[in-house]
């Protein structure tokens, strides 16, 4: 089978296409044909080490929708043939987070695809039947793969860690990329004012066409200065899918009492934060990482049903990883970017 595999941090042109013999699922585990991975801007932290637990040399790719093509023993809920689309992690159902119904905090059972194990850069994939979740039909392979490291993060991010509510206000930083313009469109399903903040004025379009009420162009971490009218007060909520570039204006851009969820941080650097003004005005900051398996069901049920969609920049064949990840660094794409291993 053909995969892409890193065998040494640094640039995209370390992603190479290999030829590999076909993994045998193990007890619990399950073999995926993989016909879309999406590529994500983690991808891009993995290849440039920003993990230094991460195994070399990896297959990347935590983005997976494809076709069971066989179980190992022991798989009792999944069967050959049938479509399916990745969690970020299994759970071990044994440990003290799990009990108490905490099972995104696991500490019984711990891997990463693209980091401890091989991920869907690849035509096939090992992986535990608790991280993998029917896919519904009408959902394309292509608009499937992203949808729980896109719209579901965004769902939990807003849903379980802001508790967002109807009617407030909502700003939403790096708004073209997956999570941003997931976070937009499902902010505009909860009933919320959205704001999206984009460093490009050539992506606003695309941002307003998925919902936002207004959408601020600002390339130099200022958005703050120039709110909206009925944000100038400061936001109720503000999602961070950025990170360090843009973290304290998302914090000078809440209004007193605000959220401030953090659910991505593209560079991987480390935030320096005034606790006084987090003190004062008694700002919240919550970090948001992966999504459960209710999020993602949701997900699903509201792109099959047409209430959300899927935002895919272009489909890229498995050899054009080096080019996908370049695309990424350029930040040429609006919505995710996805490798088509089958094609």
């Amino acid at each position: 089978m053909r995969v892409v595999v890193l065998e040494q941090i640094g640039p995209p042109e370390n992603l190479r296409v290999q030829e590999r013999p076909v993994p045998e699922p193990a007890a619990g585990e399950v073999l995926v044909r993989v016909h879309a991975c999406g590529v994500c801007g983690r991808d891009l932290v993995d290849r440039k080490g920003g993990f230094p637990f991460m195994r070399l040399p990896i297959v990347p790719g935590h983005e997976m929708a494809g076709v069971v093509e066989r179980c190992g023993a022991g798989v009792s809920e999944l069967v050959p043939g049938q479509r399916v689309v990745n969690l970020h992690r299994a759970a071990c159902r044994r440990c003290a987070a799990c009990h108490r119904g905490d099972e995104l905090h696991c500490t019984g059972w711990w891997q990463a695809f693209g980091l401890t194990v091989d991920g869907g850069y690849a035509e096939l994939v090992v992986a535990q039947e608790g991280c993998l979740v029917p896919l519904p039909d009408e959902i394309p392979f292509e608009a499937a793969a992203s949808l729980n490291c896109t719209a579901a993060v965004a769902l939990r991010g807003l849903r379980t860690r802001a508790r967002l509510q109807a009617g407030e206000r909502l700003l939403v930083t790096g708004a073209s990329g997956g999570v941003g313009l997931a976070a937009v469109r499902i902010g505009k399903l909860m009933g919320a004012y959205v704001v999206g903040v984009t460093s490009s004025a050539a992506r606003a379009a695309r941002i307003a066409e998925a919902g936002a009420d207004d959408v601020i162009v600002d390339a130099d971490a200022s958005f703050h200065k120039t709110l909206p009218p009925l944000v100038a007060d400061g936001a109720d909520v503000v999602l961070e899918a950025v990170g360090k570039p843009t973290f304290n204006a998302s914090l000078r851009a809440l209004r007193a009492g605000g959220r401030l969820v953090l659910v991505g941080n593209v560079t991987a650097e480390q935030v320096a934060v005034n606790p006084g003004r987090v003190i004062l005005q008694g700002l919240s900051i919550l970090g948001s990482s992966v999504s459960s398996r209710r999020d993602l069901e949701d997900v699903l049920g509201w792109v099959a049903r047409g209430k959300l969609l899927a935002d895919v920049d272009r489909v890229l064949p498995l050899s054009a990883a080096a080019e996908a990840h370049q695309i990424l660094e350029n930040r040429a794409a609006v919505g995710r970017v996805v490798l088509a291993p089958q094609a």
